[in-house]
């Protein structure tokens, strides 16, 4: 699997996040990495055995389709470009991204790690950076109280003009550890540095040595418990409701059930190397539709600091993809959002060209918080406490 390419918000909270020089009383605590290159995500190719809240209707949009492309066939292959299994894939297709992630409300576990890379062009200079994420999120349940560790690490690989200036100002690295489902540890990092090479992602990690923030053992206000279920019909709905909120389902920063924001779409069968099967699927979106829905903009302009950005479209290119893979029940095994997008930044002008990639899993071992919970031990212990 490629690596993917990213600079949307890099750029955007830079200038919302000037530094992170560590705050008055803070203490240094990790020496280096965040996190062993060999313990990040190692089962990304396990199928899970958690329940997926809504398999059965994943499982239902598919039967629906292939009934559809069935009656299109070309050369004994379904034709993936007749109008007809087109429109029926763009439906579908949306559908299932939706379901896969309001999956993730119900779920016990899981922890998903995020790579993007991209350029960024502004009226005063221009960069290359690196943004890496890891998430990984315990739900309370009877026998166990809820858990997070969460960081964002943001480098800037290459720089002009302005942005070689205040370099600094585009750089940083947060880490919040939630405990007891509502108590929250939070840290910054500095000395930013690319670590060793993870063979399961194939990437370099980032990489900083963490200190203690203000913020501790503090109330968290969003409580790490399993969402309310929404039925189906009312996921659209869900997503409108929520797309100026903070903490909302829906992923890409877009309202995929939009009528006709999907424009074209290919779904296909996923076979792994294990023998697992799942689902691939390809969906191009609408930009100029994206750009008159009022939730797609939300999102968009929230998530960039940015209040007039909007998406476009390049050589009849649509200036927004979404390639996802799917395990069997419907939970994501991987997506990722390539997306073009200009506007103004802090008063500045410029061009986004960027993509997000996220590998989940959820298995045991990788949703394990023993390591986490002994790091916040040893950040308690030289903090003083």
């Amino acid at each position: 699997m490629k690596n993917a390419k990213k600079t949307a918000s890099i750029v955007a909270s830079a200038f919302i996040s000037l530094c992170f020089v560590a705050g008055c009383g803070s203490v240094t605590f990790d020496p280096g990495n965040t996190i062993s290159k060999d313990e990040l995500i190692r089962d990304i190719d396990v199928a899970p055995v958690q329940h997926a809240k809504y398999e059965e209707y994943s499982k239902q949009v598919l039967k629906d389709y292939e009934k559809v492309a069935k009656d299109h066939l070309k050369d004994d292959e379904i034709d993936i470009e007749d109008k007809d299994v087109i429109a029926a894939a763009s439906t579908a297709a949306a559908k299932l991204f939706a379901y896969a992630c309001y999956n993730e409300r119900h779920l016990d576990r899981y922890v998903y790690f995020s790579n993007q890379e991209g350029d960024t062009n502004l009226s005063t200079g221009s960069g290359t950076a690196v943004r890496q994420e890891y998430f990984l999120r315990v739900n309370e349940t009877e026998n166990t109280c809820g858990y997070k560790y969460h960081y964002t690490i943001k480098k800037v690989m290459e720089s002009s003009g302005a942005m070689s200036m205040f370099k600094d100002q585009f750089e940083s690295a947060k880490l919040r550890i939630v405990v007891d489902t509502d108590v929250l540890y939070r840290l910054k990092g500095s000395k930013l540095e690319v670590g060793e090479h993870n063979d399961v992602l194939d990437l370099d990690l980032l990489t900083c040595e963490w200190r203690t923030d203000s913020d501790w053992g503090i109330p968290d206000k969003t409580r790490l418990v399993k969402g309310d279920f929404i039925a189906p019909d009312k996921i659209a709905k869900d997503i409108v409701d929520n797309a100026d909120k903070e903490d909302f389902t829906i992923h890409g920063n877009i309202n995929i059930l939009a009528e006709n924001i999907v424009s074209h779409a290919v779904i296909t069968r996923d076979e792994s190397e294990n023998g697992e099967e799942g689902y691939v699927v390809f969906m191009s979106i609408d930009t100029k539709v994206a750009n008159e829905d009022k939730a797609s903009l939300k999102m968009l302009r929230n998530a960039n600091s940015s209040g007039n950005c909007q998406w476009v479209s390049e050589d009849g290119a649509s200036g927004l993809t979404i390639v996802f893979r799917l395990w069997e029940n419907g939970l994501f095994r991987m997506y990722s959002v390539s997306e073009k997008w200009k506007g103004s930044i802090a008063g500045f002008s410029g061009m986004a060209d960027s993509s997000t990639t996220y590998y989940y899993s959820y298995s045991d071992r990788d949703c394990d918080m023993t390591k986490y919970l002994e790091m916040l031990e040893e950040a308690k212990a030289n903090k003083g406490e």
